[in-house]
């Protein structure tokens, strides 16, 4: 097999589901899924600056 890395922007906020805290994450094709917290910190970093999902062009 080979290697692979993937890069993606997504819309994520603290959700817990069933007594477990993670994150509800919203991707660009408008999918909505959940993540667990340590699985989602570990795969994502917060940006500060302009929205790429919902922007124009």
């Amino acid at each position: 097999m080979k290697n692979y890395i993937g890069v993606k922007i997504v819309k994520a906020e603290p959700r817990e589901k069933n007594g477990v805290p993670g994150y509800a994450v919203k991707y660009p094709d408008g999918y909505v899924s959940w993540s667990p917290k340590e699985t989602f910190e570990k795969a994502y970093r917060e940006l500060d600056c302009k929205d790429f999902i919902n922007s124009e062009g």
